[in-house]
């Protein structure tokens, strides 16, 4: 028992001096310096290039309604046919329509052969007036039966023009020349008028694509193309594909006012589209370009962490220590952000490792250059 107890002290003896020599070994002084890739900003002419996301939709597209009233009797299209102006697409049962034409043009003609008679007679008792054979009682009589004559003719002839009017709407033709939708409806199908969509048209060349930008966007837009308003061309599209569109475009419509709900503005900008490809409701995404910002300052976008709806950079001072710095971002120049304020452009920032350094850290910078940004990925936050 004795011999235990004494093995034990000798052991808790050894532990107690390694213990003390580890720590007497340890280094004096601070916390070492942070590993950090950093980069010069960028100073440079650049383009002003906004980038927004829209669809595309017809620049004409109607919906196909019959005037009159009745069943198709004739389907002469077919769902997603190319169609031209003019084109018969549909026939309603003209029947009923052709028999209220004639009976329009037989009472026409008996409105116009009383006409004729009462014409007479009120001519007749006109020269009997002029010879004092008749009174003017006599002769207003006949002229007033002259006028009813003649509003009755004139009446009947405004139906008969309605009723060719209908039987010509029978034939339902193409307002312009488009594509139809594979919504068509068959023969047999009774259709209201005003009331049954029989199939939509839209056309395809050219095409417009509808997008949103915010006000202070569109301001700026205009700021960097006062005078000949080329800000609203040359626009180019990238399809869902990531394929972009060989045909510029142009902005021909914006919106009469800023939405107040959402402090938006809509534009429209209108593409050729002579192969036919591009199809409404396509999603794309569109490129702006508002001329050139001389000497602009650019810096990754990972550079830049957002701290309560404010934006900040890491720069690394002459003594490798780390200065907080507020900046307002511009536009966004591919992998890089345009700073509008906050930078001078001479300063080092930190790209990889800004979630390991706070103000006052010192680091150990590693230099990288713009090239690098394609190769490398920014380090997950933790």
């Amino acid at each position: 028992m004795l011999v235990k107890r004494k093995v034990l002290a000798i052991g808790l003896a050894c532990i107690m001096m390694i213990a003390f020599t580890g720590c007497s070994k340890q280094p004096a002084g601070g916390p070492q310096a942070v590993a950090v890739k950093t980069m010069h900003v960028i100073q440079r002419d650049t383009p002003l290039t906004y980038e927004y996301t829209g669809f595309v939709e017809a620049k004409d597209e109607v919906s196909i309604k019959s005037k009159v009233t009745g069943m198709i009797v004739k389907k002469m299209v077919n769902g997603g046919d190319v169609v031209t102006a003019g084109q018969v697409l549909y026939v309603i049962d003209p029947r009923n329509y052709q028999n209220s034409l004639l009976n329009s043009q037989a009472v026409l003609a008996n409105a116009q052969a009383s006409l004729t008679n009462v014409q007479r007679d009120a001519a007749r008792y006109q020269a009997l007036y002029d010879q004092g054979a008749v009174s003017r009682q006599t002769l207003d009589s006949y002229n007033t039966q002259l006028a009813q004559a003649e509003a009755a003719v004139n009446a009947q002839e405004a139906l008969l023009a309605s009723a060719q009017v209908d039987v010509g709407e029978t034939n339902i033709v193409a307002p312009f020349s488009g594509k139809v939708d594979t919504n068509c409806l068959a023969e047999g199908t009774f259709v209201t008028a005003g009331s049954t969509v029989l199939t939509t048209i839209s056309n395809s060349d050219p095409m417009r694509v509808k997008f949103s930008l915010a006000e202070t966007e569109y301001l700026k837009l205009l700021q960097g193309n006062t005078g000949n308003g080329s800000v609203l061309e040359n626009l180019t599209l990238t399809l869902s594909d990531g394929k972009v569109y060989p045909l510029k475009g142009r902005v021909d419509q914006v919106d009469r006012s800023v939405d107040s709900t959402t402090g938006t503005l809509t534009l429209k900008a209108e593409f050729a589209n002579p192969n036919g490809l591009l199809l409404p409701g396509m999603f794309a995404h569109l490129q702006v370009n508002s001329g050139t910002r001389k000497n602009a300052i650019l810096v990754p976008q990972r550079a830049v962490s957002e701290v309560m709806y404010k934006n900040f950079v890491s720069v690394v001072n002459s003594e490798n220590k780390i200065e907080m710095k507020e900046v307002k971002v511009g536009a966004r120049i591919g992998r890089l952000w345009m700073i509008e304020s906050g930078l001078d452009g001479t300063e080092t920032i930190v790209v990889e490792g800004i979630q390991k350094v706070r103000t006052g850290t010192t680091v150990k910078p590693e230099p990288m250059t713009e090239a690098d940004l394609e190769t490398t990925t920014p380090a997950t936050t933790k």
